[in-house]
């Protein structure tokens, strides 16, 4: 077979043909989030300070001034519904949401991306412009041009923010401090459009096996020593994709959303 003919088969009889895929070096192993222990176990005894701005507005609003922060019974900003301080999760605009809402905001994010991710490609592509006009300049830039630039960036990363469904008050949720509490299925869901959203759009692969197609992120990407190529690891499926001679001749129309002409990889160990 051909390094750019892709295989029929799956991993299922991929194994059963002892062709099981290789784990990934332990620098890319370090980069992945611990899916199989996020759950809603990890809830219910967050630690919020009292004295922080945000929380003693919202407890003075709602829930007095009493102690411990476990006792105090208050509203979901989202759906109202009460529950103790330790069980809600505070988003930077001072919000406080149960899990539930938070697990609404997870999925309203990823809805949101599949509705705009051809105007997110566009403005992640204006970034990248942005970020090579300012470290890269083909001459040396002036304080002005440096403010401009600058301010440039931090437009195009609200932009983003907002077409991502990742605000909430106009300002960034930060979702991926919530990780941990999520399933596993769904914060491997969401960390994948987090790192979608901040790796470069020319970086972007999609998983090669034909049971999977999963997004690839950067920081899953290797090379094996005497081997050309990269190879990059799926945190979706477990398998590795490999460089090849190949690129896609039409645009993926799910996510990861590749373009035509985007290299391509193929399946591997």
């Amino acid at each position: 077979m051909t390094p750019t003919q892709l295989p029929t088969w799956t991993h299922p009889v991929a194994k059963a043909v002892d062709d099981a895929s290789q784990p990934p070096p332990a620098e890319v192993k370090g980069t992945i989030p611990p899916f199989h222990l996020h759950g809603e176990r990890n809830c219910g005894d967050h630690v919020h300070d009292p004295k922080a701005s945000h929380i003693a507005r919202y407890l003075a609003r709602h829930g007095g001034n009493r102690d411990p922060s476990s006792a105090w019974n208050l509203p979901c900003t989202n759906c109202h519904a009460r529950t103790t301080l330790n069980q809600l999760h505070d988003l930077p605009c001072g919000d406080l949401i149960c899990r539930d809402c938070l697990l609404v905001k997870a999925l309203t994010a990823k809805l949101s991306i599949e509705r705009n991710h051809a105007k997110l490609h566009d403005v992640r592509v204006q970034l990248v412009e942005n970020h090579n006009a300012f470290f890269y300049p083909p001459s040396p830039l002036s304080a002005r041009d440096k403010r401009m630039l600058l301010r440039r960036n931090a437009q195009l990363k609200r932009s983003m923010a907002r077409l991502a469904g990742f605000t909430c008050c106009g300002a960034d949720m930060q979702l991926g401090r919530f990780l941990p509490y999520m399933g596993a299925a769904a914060s491997r869901e969401l960390w994948l459009a987090i790192r979608w959203m901040s790796d470069d759009p020319r970086g972007h692969r999609a998983c090669a096996w034909p049971d999977c197609g999963a997004y690839l992120p950067m920081c899953c990407r290797y090379v094996v020593p005497g081997e050309a190529g990269r190879r990059w690891y799926c945190v979706t499926c477990q398998g590795n994709s490999m460089d090849c001679a190949r690129s896609l001749h039409a645009a993926q129309s799910k996510f990861p959303y590749l373009p035509s002409g985007q290299p391509a990889l193929t399946p591997c160990r």
